[in-house]
């Protein structure tokens, strides 16, 4: 038994610091889905939206295993309903398209499989509706990818909103939203 283990434990250990050397700066596109969500007191149950996401990156190595990746696109969030109307008539669009752009830390933990972190910053491309929307956002967000061909990657990542996005007479109501929402993408590395 303490001979499986300690084969285990090795084959574990060699599975694990095996990561690919990089040397040289990678550039690449991302295209995927996001399954998105606003948690709001404002609504009861909405649906969730399904939207594109579309994002440009370079890929940074900083030694064997860890790469910073700084990446700019687009990300349709929000709820599937287009829009609400206020007891005062005012509207208030729903479904939001956001430019973003961030930083991520991607830790190589083989030559196919990597986890990232990182922030970003995302400014509201939609339709202003009178000001019920924030104009910008901050999210969290992070990962984990599966390099399967030469430059082809498959990756999962999770997204928390870090700011309200209500403002205006929805802030002052006292209701607060937070971008809540996951992808899943494929990216190329030219």
């Amino acid at each position: 038994m303490f001979k499986y283990l300690l084969l285990t434990t090795g084959l574990l250990m060699t599975f694990f610091t095996t990561a690919q050397v990089r040397n040289e700066t990678a550039y690449g596109f991302r295209l995927g889905a996001n399954y998105s969500d606003l948690d709001t007191d404002l609504l009861d149950d909405p649906d969730n939206r399904i939207g594109a996401s579309v994002y440009f990156f370079a890929e940074i190595p900083l030694g064997k295993t860890f790469s910073l990746i700084p990446e700019i696109g687009f990300d349709a969030l929000g709820v599937k309903e287009d829009r609400l109307i206020l007891e005062n008539g005012n509207p208030v669009d729903l479904k939001v398209n956001w430019a973003s752009g961030g930083l991520l830390g991607q830790i190589n933990i083989t030559d196919f499989f990597y986890v990232n972190a990182g922030a970003k910053y995302a400014l509201n491309v939609s339709e202003n509706d009178d000001g019920d929307y924030y104009d910008s956002d901050i999210w969290a967000t992070g990962g984990i990818g599966f390099r399967f061909l030469d430059g082809f990657s498959i990756d999962a990542r999770y997204g928390y909103g870090l700011t309200n996005v209500f403002e205006g007479s929805l802030e002052n109501q006292g209701f607060n939203a937070e971008n809540r929402f996951y992808q899943i993408g494929i990216s190329y590395r030219l």
